[in-house]
């Protein structure tokens, strides 16, 4: 299996993996044949990249940590959510048990599946996704993603208990609140004005509200919620905390969510490769992130994940095959064009990690568009 641009897919080509629209159904099924009308139908949708079988690269499984039934879950929870919350005669004071309590399911569904995930780095989870025109699904999409990253940025951290279940929950429930903004100001396409700029602003606090008298929401939860946009220099909101006055799970929480959101497809935007994002990340460590915790994140994260298209400083082209668990920035090529272009009739494998002198110059097919 490989990834590839849309660009470069060709009729007769088999998908690798299916293609989801926004809400989670099968938009293209796993093996469909391509047809050139699929291909720019995929292309007009926003579709960048999609999976392909390849007899090359037919070894190289691209596998999820999340089982279906988990997912399934998690989205009819939120979808839940948003139908409760965004409903103006909702009353805190009254609270939703059953809904809550389906939350915590959904991150126990979570926590199950990732105990028995044997890969330890993060792979892209959304390159494959309808990019979603409504807020509605990219508020499922985010949170559900967040919470994944999370739980297995908990895990590795060695937190357990109460205290993995809320950081866990934190993730899930981290934008809640902006189930209370307008619909028109999240859906809308242009600049925000400076007074939709700063409703937006509220939806931390507004979570809050909405989790902390919740006897099935643990309050460390709510306060992920509530300074999930703070910033360890003081510039984020709503009140400008700094440092250490942020706690450690809602830190990891805002890192998280700008990471989800710079490599997830928006109707205005294309994604960003992982090794994009994390160039951003990196970019404001020690000022808008804690330093130490951007490191343990590129750590944990495939910068350039499976079956992704490659370009080596050698001019040698092909696709990453496999990602070392100690040099996960540094992984196994399969090559499969020489440095002039020509296809390889044997496609071989050169080790980053054991070849220092070989980069990664670009990641994509050659061809232009």
């Amino acid at each position: 299996m490989r990834l590839i641009p849309i660009y470069m897919c060709q009729p007769g080509m088999r998908l690798g993996k299916p293609i989801f629209n926004s809400e989670g159904q099968i938009l293209v099924g796993y093996q469909f044949q391509l047809t050139q009308t699929i291909i720019t139908r995929l292309q007009k949708m926003g579709i960048d990249y999609v999976y392909i079988e390849d007899p090359n690269t037919e070894d190289i499984l691209i596998e999820e940590g999340i089982k279906e039934e988990t997912r399934m879950h998690l989205r009819a929870t939120l979808q839940s959510m948003m139908e409760t919350f965004g409903s103006s005669s909702y009353d805190t004071r009254f609270g939703n048990t059953q809904l809550f309590r389906s939350c915590s399911k959904s991150v126990s569904m979570v926590m199950e599946d990732l105990r028995y995930d044997k890969n330890d780095a993060f792979m892209l989870m959304n390159m494959h996704m309808f990019p979603s025109n409504d807020y509605a699904q990219h508020f499922i999409q985010k949170s559900m993603n967040v919470c994944v990253y999370a739980t297995k940025i908990g895990m590795s951290e060695g937190y357990v208990g109460d205290d993995l279940i809320a950081f866990s929950l934190g993730a899930l429930l981290h934008d809640v609140g902006s189930l209370k903004i307008s619909r028109e100001i999240l859906n809308k396409r242009g600049t925000l004005s400076p007074f939709e700029y700063e409703e937006v602003k509220k939806h931390p606090e507004y979570g809050f509200k909405l989790l902390k008298d919740e006897p099935g929401i643990p309050l460390l939860a709510a306060h992920c919620v509530l300074q999930h946009h703070e910033r360890v220099d003081g510039s984020g909101y709503p009140y400008g905390l700094k440092k250490h006055e942020i706690h450690s799970f809602a830190q990891w929480v805002g890192l998280l969510e700008t990471y989800d959101s710079l490599t997830h497809p928006r109707a205005h935007r294309e994604a960003l490769l992982p090794h994009q994002a994390i160039e951003i990340l990196y970019g404001g460590a020690g000022t808008l992130y804690d330093l130490d915790k951007v490191k343990f994140f590129r750590n944990k994260v495939s910068i350039f994940p499976l079956g992704l298209s490659v370009q080596l400083s050698s001019g040698e082209s092909g696709i990453v095959s496999k990602v070392m668990a100690d040099y996960k920035h540094r992984p196994v090529v399969r090559v499969l064009k020489d440095s002039n272009g020509a296809v390889l009739k044997q496609p071989y494998e050169i080790d980053l990690s054991r070849n220092l002198s070989i980069m990664i110059d670009r990641v994509g097919e050659a061809t232009a568009k």
